[in-house]
């Protein structure tokens, strides 16, 4: 039981530096007038899910261990809609209606989109040269 919590916990508190890290370096390139950092994380969050999901869950059936580590804990703590949420009340509260639309279009939208991009790259590239052997 506690391989369980020690996966989580390592996962993350990768995946919490990760998101700091790519938020730091978003801000930096692009400034603060809109939340990119969030934005980067939710949708490269969410390639990284369909992804993984595929092969982790689908092809490779993944020990619970490495499903804990990668999915609760590092992307748990790499992508986060608590973030998003707060970020668009700020713009709804400063009156920035195309910022604040945007923000929710492309964060949900692209946020699906990219999960089932990942899955397909899964199932193409990797499942598909597993497949030939």
């Amino acid at each position: 039981m506690i391989a369980t919590y020690l996966a989580v916990a390592l996962g993350g508190s990768i995946g919490a530096t990760a998101r700091y890290s790519v938020v730091i370096f978003a801000q930096k390139v692009w400034g603060l007038q809109f939340p990119y950092g969030t934005l980067i994380v939710n949708t490269a969050g969410s390639l990284l899910a369909g992804f993984f999901l595929t092969l982790f869950v689908g092809r490779f059936n993944a020990e619970i261990y490495w499903r804990l580590f990668f999915f609760t804990g590092f992307l748990g703590a790499f992508t986060t809609f608590s973030s998003f949420a707060a970020e668009t009340l700020v713009l709804f509260e400063q009156g920035q209606w195309l910022k604040l639309l945007v923000n929710i279009l492309v964060n949900n939208v692209g946020s699906l989109a990219m999960v089932l991009i990942g899955a397909g790259l899964a199932r193409y590239l990797v499942l598909a040269y597993l497949d030939q052997f």
